[in-house]
């Protein structure tokens, strides 16, 4: 593995995952509506079609980090899942197909709704939302068109690309404003950093491991509990909760309810551990001090080109 495209630089997972991989390899990144600008990292223009994005970086490895690799827990996550997220990651296993290149797929843990904790890659626990919907329908494409592909379902969070307008940028403001911070205490899911997940891809691709697997942190938390973490990492004690009412009937929706991951089958194969939430938070401070953050919400991003 030398080249890697990742597609969707403009999400959490996307803009992580080429600032992390590009001190090993050459990273070529594009996005659906603009050029971001990352360092060490080739941005393609956003005017281009996927083959020619392919043509052009000659990767060895496609990411894809489509509307899916977003974290449930982002407010406008489900606004960009629509039937066309199946039509175009469809096109993305045909072109990894047919050029040989290996496709991974950020997918999300949102497939899922309880009515357990801990779901493994068989479990029947399946949302049936319509975005939990297109996205297994997402899936599906990928693992049918493209048999050297990995789907890797996760539940992102870290520094964005957008700044301060970034969901966690924002829990963070409202916290250090000591605002009233209104988080979910209902649903779970079992979050991970997107850097550590792009140690978990890398050293996925180099075993050249295909098929659906759960990838996740180690501990099980809900929005309200990572916000009262948050808050402990950066030493902003104070820190003031809405009180919710009691749960009287089962949530429905996208990612409303039980989407906690098991992680067995990927840390049997490749050996690893999964991070605790303690350790992924101090590295996410870190980047925040060290001038990680700072330098991945400025990445120049320019508009889109209009066609002539």
């Amino acid at each position: 593995m030398q080249k890697l495209l990742i597609v969707g630089v403009d999400t959490v997972a996307g803009a992580n995952l080429a600032a992390s991989l590009s001190d090993r390899y050459q990273v070529f990144t594009a996005a659906p509506d603009r050029r971001y600008e990352i360092p060490n990292c080739d941005a393609l223009d956003p005017a281009d079609a996927p083959r020619r994005y392919v043509e052009l970086s000659q990767a060895d490895v496609i990411i894809l980090c489509g509307p899916a690799a977003r974290s449930n827990w982002e407010p406008s996550a489900k606004e960009g899942i629509q039937d066309s997220t199946v039509e175009s990651t469809q096109e993305w296993a045909k072109i990894a197909r047919e050029t040989d290149a290996k496709l991974v797929m950020v997918s999300s843990d949102a497939v899922f709704s309880g009515p357990w904790m801990f779901h493994d890659e068989q479990s029947p626990g399946f949302s049936q939302s319509y975005q939990a919907q297109v996205i297994r329908a997402a899936e599906d494409q990928v693992t049918r068109t493209c048999t050297n592909s990995l789907v890797l379902r996760t539940n992102v969070f870290g520094w964005s690309p957008q700044g301060e307008s970034g969901w966690l940028e924002t829990m963070l403001s409202e916290i250090s404003a000591r605002r009233v911070v209104e988080q979910d205490y209902i649903r779970h899911a079992t979050p991970m950093l997107a850097t550590d997940l792009a140690e978990i891809i890398d050293r996925a691709c180099q075993e050249n491991l295909t098929g659906t697997y759960h990838v996740g942190g180690a501990e099980r938390i809900s929005p309200l509990t990572l916000a009262q973490r948050l808050a402990d990492t950066f030493d902003l004690p104070w820190l003031s909760l809405r009180k919710e009412a009691a749960l009287t009937e089962t949530p429905q929706g996208f990612g409303a309810s039980e989407c906690s991951l098991q992680t067995k089958a990927i840390r049997k194969e490749l050996c690893v551990a999964m991070p605790l939430l303690s350790e992924s938070l101090e590295r996410l401070k870190e980047q925040s001090d060290n001038g990680y953050r700072a330098r991945l919400a400025s990445t120049n991003a320019t508009p889109k080109r209009r066609a002539a």
